[in-house]
């Protein structure tokens, strides 16, 4: 069996696991967010790999090429979506953030644009779309990361590694070697297609592989099982009881740069079981919305108070535990929804004379 016919069955090996994972979460969790977007990045994987094999035909014997026509607009258009639709499955999975940054929406559409013009009318804007798919990426990563150590909950945690993988090594390579450090038309750059290609079969087949048993939909919804802050019995549990009084009575939360680390050693636990304790029991997916939610409540009620109304906002802020103003307006906008002055301006005009 020679080169060319091994390789052509990997292509058709990763245009078929792109296609079954689509299928998979799509039937798992149709309505579920990161099902959709796992859906269209396994389909945009498949268009890739088919536009790629017709691209990469003058290396190949002519019975293995092909042509698709009118369809090589589109195909292009739908690979290069791909980084834009991490970035935003990275937000959907990874932050707690109800709204997505609109500038970025606005720069995703732009690179559509920049592809769209430069498949058709300009072919030097192709490296300019390309650096705009890498700070896709790079959004991506930092969404991946940002909050690792705050994370909770376990199968996100392990999600943030396959996905950290799988950008670093794939999307970032290949967006950066085949469409601006290497040449379009030399060997090179046909050598790394074919390393891309491999690697996405591996990845795609270690994927399908672990979602073979199980409720896909469970593992992608990262809420599913977790309390819903229903006061839980913390005498059944003397870790639980030794948390709910350092919260409640000693109040930790109101000391600056509280970490994860340091409340695992007060309560005397190792810091994964402190993960799942305030999951599972408090129903917080990260450490540090646990830590707004009981800042943010004190804040309220001082920022209610008739008798600190001439109380600088800052100084509320940092008796809670926030190091800066920008950090506590950040959340409390997060959870009331308006600024901590415009609160404080309604409460207080509500308030019985």
């Amino acid at each position: 069996m020679n080169a060319p016919l091994i390789f052509l069955a990997v292509e058709v090996a990763t245009i078929v696991c792109a296609l079954l994972l689509a299928v998979r979460v799509m039937a798992s969790r149709p309505r579920l967010r990161s099902a959709q977007l796992i859906a269209l990045i396994g389909a945009n994987t498949a268009c890739a790999i088919l536009l790629a094999h017709q691209e990469y035909g003058h290396w190949e014997p002519a019975a293995f090429r092909i042509d698709v026509g009118g369809w090589a607009l589109a195909l292009n258009l739908a690979r290069n979506l791909t980084p834009g639709l991490i970035m935003l499955l990275c937000f959907t999975l990874f932050t707690d953030r109800r709204r997505f940054p609109r500038w970025l929406l606005v720069l995703f559409a732009v690179q559509v644009g920049l592809e769209a013009a430069a498949w058709t009318v300009w072919p030097p804007l192709a490296p300019v779309a390309a650096l705009m798919q890498t700070l896709f990426v790079g959004v991506a990563l930092y969404w991946t990361v940002a909050d690792w150590r705050a994370d909770l909950v376990e199968g996100r945690r392990r999600a943030r590694l396959l996905t950290l993988v799988v950008i670093g090594l794939v999307t970032l390579v290949s967006g950066l070697l085949t469409r601006v450090l290497i040449e379009p038309d030399s060997p090179a750059n046909y050598l790394a297609h074919v390393a891309l290609t491999t690697t996405y079969l591996a990845i795609l087949a270690a994927v399908l592989f672990q979602l073979t048993d199980g409720d896909v939909g469970r593992r992608l919804d990262f809420d599913a099982g977790a309390a819903r802050r229903a006061r839980p019995e913390a005498g059944a549990d003397p870790a639980l009881a030794r948390l709910t009084a350092l919260l409640e009575d000693e109040r930790v939360w109101e000391e600056e740069g509280l970490s994860l680390k340091g409340l695992a050693a007060r309560v005397a636990l190792p810091e994964y079981r402190l993960r799942r304790l305030i999951h599972e029991q408090l129903g917080h997916r990260n450490f540090n919305a646990l830590l707004h939610e009981h800042r943010i409540a004190e804040a309220c009620r001082q920022l209610r108070d008739p008798a600190l109304a001439r109380t600088p906002i800052l100084t509320i802020a940092l008796s809670v535990g926030y190091g800066s103003a920008n950090t506590f307006n950040r959340g409390f906008r997060e959870i009331m929804g308006i600024a901590p002055s415009e609160y404080r301006a309604t409460a207080l005009s509500s308030a019985p004379e």
